[in-house]
Formats: structure tokens, sequence, C-alpha cells
């Protein structure tokens, strides 16, 4: 899993974290928010280094399907672009069609 990966996989914990069993949550959080080591969750939780990293595989790919079916993610990362053009464009008609393209996504 390469730095881009990893990076999506903590978003997207911060988008449906909740959605998660705590325990799956806070091993999200443990390794890829606070960079703690497959070892060190596994000391935390008194289980093998195996068991932490099956639960994070798990963890990861139910993540990763609540993004491809919710695309929250994703939409949110499309209006806050839409909006930082429109605000670079003052509110010219350009950046009217932004904002209501934002207001859009936002609708679905």
């Amino acid at each position: 899993m390469d730095k881009k990966d990893k990076l999506y996989i903590a978003l997207y914990n911060d988008y449906y974290g909740s959605l998660l069993t705590e325990y799956q949550s806070d091993l999200i959080s443990r390794y890829y928010d606070m960079d703690m080591s497959l070892a060190e969750i596994a000391e935390v939780y008194g289980i093998s280094p195996q068991a932490v990293r099956d639960a994070l595989v798990r963890a990861q790919k139910t993540l990763e399907e609540y993004e491809s079916k919710l695309g929250i993610a994703a939409k949110t990362a499309q209006v806050v672009s839409l909006l930082e053009h429109a605000e670079a464009c003052g509110m010219s008609k350009e950046a009217e069609k932004d904002v209501d393209a934002a207001l859009d996504i936002l609708k679905r």
C-alpha cells in the first residue's frame, strides 16, 4: 500500500469510522493517524501482530466499500475543488456556475 492509499484510508475513517466497530476504528486510527506499528498496537490489545493486521485489512476493506457505495469523500473533494476555483475567480459568471455545480453535487 503506497502513501496515497494510506492517506485515503485515514480519510475514509474520518468519514465512515463511526460505522465501524469501535475496535476497528481505533485500530485504523492508531495505525494510520498515530503511526503505531502492528507490534505496538498488538501490545495495547494483548493480541498478535498478525491478528492486528487481519483486523486492519478487514476494516480497510469495509471503509473502501462504504466509499465505493456512498462516495462522500469523492463528492467532498469535488465540491472543495469547485468552491476553491470559484473563490479564485471572484464572483464572475464562471464562479457562479461552479457554485451552482457544487450545490448540485451536495443535493445528490
